[in-house]
């Protein structure tokens, strides 16, 4: 047989490209290797071949090939975006970033290289630059889809979830053919809790690509945390037809079973998970959690200590195994695994580096002790109930608490000394003699080993009096006869505020209770919902412009105290309000489901840390139906009684 021709070659090249440029990439690389049998070094040809092998999910094989195209020919920005993708799939992310600079820099790069530069950028954890690589690409080629969509994650990467959210919305609105923008949405929507406006997007997307395993696990996820477990089952399994062997499918799957009270479905679930991936610690802590509210405290504790031979190094285990002693009230046996807490990422709010050497329980008699907030505001005020404790033990006390906590800690405990949790520290602690250092968590081990530690204290902090007087007078000029009643719905923390939050909607049957003024003690933005409950149940509810409790927590004290009760979800007003000594009614999310914080214990209505306050606890998952009806028949008596 004859070599063919140079025309015969070229001929082969083009049939090849038309088959790659219509997706028909199996064609297109079987004649692309073809002609490298007799051109072993046609870049033409090197490149088809491997940007064939790249969209047929074989990146290992196409990497050599677009190495020796770019080889060939440095300067094509089309190849070097090429083999910048194949890296990427590869997980080379520097590399595939190395592969397209050279010819950004010379602003020789296509608008399709810009954007593959932008996604190396977003995953080396530079959402700035990979803005400006998106924004560039555009201004290139206007309709470039993948950069439009590519936007609203370098937004979302950047902190700028709002603007992410309003991206996509507008995208979807403007390019409704971009599934992934629909995607996106739905995905940025449950990354801001807005679970039930992220269904429809899902949904769509889901309708579209309904072998997308990952995507019908996040719709049923949104639909499970929106109280729809029957549906969300049915994503779960429609992901396990798809994905038998997907661990996170089935873990879900029992989730969902298990808000049901299938518990031995659920269990199955969970176990089948775990046969998938024995290291799958969620799925052990699931099983331990439901295991816990059915068999109990030691069936949870033999679970757990799997999960802890399977990942001895994992601080979430750990920390996992101490949660049913110590909803039991066995705090001090309990807190071991709360200790490997300062073994979290170095996001975990709190930890302190003072050269000092931690209390390990000892007589404090003629010693002075340093003790350290962490976590969140509300964790300080609980935390603050075993200052009075250390008072009597110790002979000086030295409190380093968040800024905004200073004026109202320094007010409630005039016999110790207060400063700011600074970085730098403040120097006023290097000036002082300490002994003992402690974070404030820890005291609970020492102060609090069980719940018959706990003692009675009616309040242990106190706000400004001429500052609540301030408030009541203002709220008496209203209506002096009501009775005043502050409220708070909403927990934003991301782990789990959407399990602590109740929407306002659902407050109607209290908001309805006759001979009440209620006030917002909410703290963030909240006036849309506000102004949508009174549209809809004609019951207002004042906010206090003069208050903002995010700034300034010693007036926010004032207010609270200011309240004659205070109804709340599980978050900073509830804490106030308990540590003040105001009557505060908190209701807590159903229990060993990760958002009923331990402190809340298993079971009782009375809180050992409050002795104001009255928990109602969730009875069934996902629904405050039953809570909100027993808080607005109690709330109505109240004010029936006065």
């Amino acid at each position: 047989m004859s070599e063919p021709t140079p025309n015969d070659l070229n001929a082969t090249l083009q049939t090849a490209v038309t088959h790659c440029n219509a997706g028909r990439y199996s064609e297109s690389a079987s004649i692309a290797d073809q002609l490298l049998q007799h051109q072993a070094n046609n870049p033409d040809a090197l490149h088809i071949s491997g940007f064939s092998r790249l969209k047929m999910g074989m990146a290992q094989d196409a990497l050599p090939l677009l190495q020796a195209a770019v080889k060939a020919k440095k300067s094509n920005p089309t190849f070097a975006n090429s083999l910048a993708q194949a890296l990427l799939a590869l997980g080379q992310i520097d590399a595939a970033a190395a592969a397209v600079e050279s010819l950004a820099r010379k602003n020789k790069l296509t608008a399709a290289g810009l954007n593959t530069l932008g996604d190396c950028r977003l995953r080396q954890g530079d959402p700035a630059k990979a803005r400006a690589c998106f924004e560039k690409a555009l201004k290139l080629q206007p309709n470039l889809d993948p950069a439009r969509v590519n936007l609203g994650e370098a937004l979302k990467e950047a902190g700028d979830l709002a603007g992410a959210i309003a991206h996509y919305k507008s995208l979807v609105q403007t390019h409704p053919h971009i599934q992934s923008a629909w995607r996106n949405l739905g995905l940025a929507l449950q990354d801001a809790e807005l679970f039930k406006e992220s269904i429809p997007p899902l949904e769509h997307y889901a309708t579209l690509n309904p072998s997308d395993v990952p995507s019908r696990l996040s719709l049923g996820s949104g639909r499970l945390k929106t109280g729809d477990s029957v549906s969300a089952l049915g994503d779960f399994e429609l992901a396990i037809d798809l994905a038998p062997n997907n661990a996170e499918a089935w873990n879900t799957r029992g989730l969902a079973l298990r808000t049901l009270d299938r518990h031995d479905e659920a269990e199955t679930a969970f176990r089948r998970a775990l046969e998938i991936d024995p290291k799958m610690t969620v799925a052990r802590v699931n099983l331990a959690h439901m295991v816990n509210e059915i068999r109990g405290t030691d069936a949870a504790l033999t679970e757990l200590d799997e999960a802890i031979a399977q990942s001895p190094d994992d601080p979430k285990c750990h920390m996992d195994r101490s949660v049913p002693l110590l909803l039991d009230g066995r705090i001090a046996e309990g807190w071991d695994g709360q200790r490997w807490r300062f073994r979290l990422p170095p996001d975990f709010s709190g930890r302190r580096d003072h050269p000092l050497p931690p209390w390990d329980g000892s007589d404090l008699a003629d010693k002075s002790i340093l003790v350290w907030g962490e976590q969140g505001i509300g964790d300080e005020l609980l935390h603050a109930s075993m200052i009075p404790d250390l008072l009597k033990m110790a002979k000086h006390v030295v409190i380093e608490t968040e800024q905004r906590l200073v004026p109202l800690f320094a007010r409630s405990f005039p016999q110790a000394t207060v400063v700011a949790r600074t970085s730098p520290t403040d120097p006023t602690l290097g000036d002082l003699e300490i002994n003992w250092q402690t974070a404030a968590g820890d005291l609970c081990e020492f102060l609090r080993p069980d719940l018959s530690a706990f003692p009675k204290q009616s309040s242990y902090l106190a706000s400004n009096p001429d500052h609540r007087s301030i408030f009541v007078d203002r709220y008496s000029a209203k209506d002096s006869s009501a009775l005043r009643v502050g409220i708070a719905w909403h927990t934003a923390r991301a782990k789990d505020g959407w399990q602590k939050s109740i929407p306002l909607e659902l407050w109607s049957p209290i908001l309805a209770t006759a001979g009440t003024m209620f006030v917002s003690l909410q703290y963030g933005e909240h006036s849309d919902e506000i102004a949508r409950s009174e549209s809809a149940t004609g019951c207002p509810i004042m906010k206090d412009p003069e208050v903002d409790s995010l700034e300034n927590l010693d007036a926010f004290a004032s207010q609270v105290a200011a309240m004659d009760l205070v109804i709340s979800n599980s978050n900073t007003a509830a804490h106030m309000a308990g540590a003040l000594g105001v009557p505060v009614w908190t209701m807590v999310p159903r229990a060993v489901y990760g958002g009923a914080p331990w402190y809340w214990f298993k079971d009782g209505s009375a809180s050992p840390w409050y002795d104001s306050m009255t928990l109602y606890r969730q009875t069934r998952w996902h629904d405050w139906g039953d809570t909100i009806a027993h808080v607005a028949a109690d709330l109505s008596a109240l004010s029936a009684s006065r």
